[in-house]
């Protein structure tokens, strides 16, 4: 028998490879979607040279420091982002498997985590949340309501814990994201007569919804507005230096949206213990 102790390693362990692994797999979604182009075929290839990268070229984190962050074939520098982004995900998956502990509660987590980083950065690079991304990831988080432990209300409320009342949580968690930022697009429309945020925001808050339910919505808005607003002040007084005005608010979402899927039910209790009886 594998003491408990051990058994946790090792489900940290895997977690960590397999995340890196499917890490490598996200950067390709981060170069390929927003172009348009296939996850799936052709293979992993150079950006520069198109050469196919091979296997024992394609180890995550490992093989771009044993390349010296050059390509095999041509030596064109590989940004160092590569292998961020799949350390990055072993990290957040290694960080719900210690949360949750071994088991579905952690594993249901995982790809809404690995959804996070895809619109992060791609969001980052070309100022878009992908359909691609954001719809399935709704879809997926109504499939896995029924094991996601994190869309109990409380005892009584909306028959928390059981199937039905699981399902309804994702529901009403999508619907609200998704009316919320509807709510604000309407209404910066009419006030100001432009754009506050794209159609992506809405579809991606769907998915946020949809998996960490009504509570993990108000989390995630609540802290994404307010690191936005740190961030956008300075950012917007010294815009002439960007050439831009305008900052993609789905790099606040995502992140906080981590935050909400590990510790959002801490921060609401800890709110509410707060607040006078």
């Amino acid at each position: 028998m594998i003491p408990a102790g051990l058994l946790h390693v090792e489900w940290l362990v895997g977690l960590a490879v397999v995340g890196a692994v499917v890490g490598s797999f996200l950067n390709v979604c981060i170069w390929r979607i927003p172009r348009g182009e296939s996850v799936v075929r052709p293979g992993s290839r150079c950006p520069a040279c198109g050469t196919p990268i091979r296997p024992w070229h394609n180890v995550p984190v490992l093989s771009w420091f044993w390349l010296g962050g050059k390509c095999a074939a041509c030596g064109t520098r590989i940004s160092p982002r590569y292998p961020f982004v799949e350390a990055l995900n072993a990290a957040l998956w290694v960080l719900a498997g210690w949360r949750f502990g071994p088991g579905l509660p952690a594993l249901v987590l995982l790809p809404f985590l690995s959804a996070m980083v895809v619109l992060f950065f791609t969001d980052w690079d070309h100022m878009i949340l992908p359909d691609r991304v954001t719809l399935p990831l709704a879809v997926l988080g109504l499939a896995l309501a029924p094991w996601n432990p994190r869309l109990d209300l409380g005892p009584g409320l909306l028959g928390s814990g059981t199937v039905t009342g699981r399902l309804a949580a994702a529901l009403l968690g999508a619907a609200v994201g998704w009316g919320l930022f509807f709510f604000l697009v309407l209404t910066w429309r009419v006030l100001f007569d432009r754009e506050a945020m794209g159609g992506g925001d809405l579809k991606m808050m769907l998915g946020v919804g949809a998996f960490l339910g009504f509570g993990g919505v108000v989390t995630t808005v609540f802290l994404a507005s307010v690191v936005g607003t740190l961030v956008a002040a300075p950012y917007l007084l010294t815009a002439r230096w960007h050439g831009t005005r305008e900052l993609p608010f789905g790099c606040f979402l995502a992140p906080a949206a981590v935050i909400s899927a590990l510790w959002g039910r801490e921060m609401i209790a800890w709110y509410l213990h707060l607040l006078p009886a």
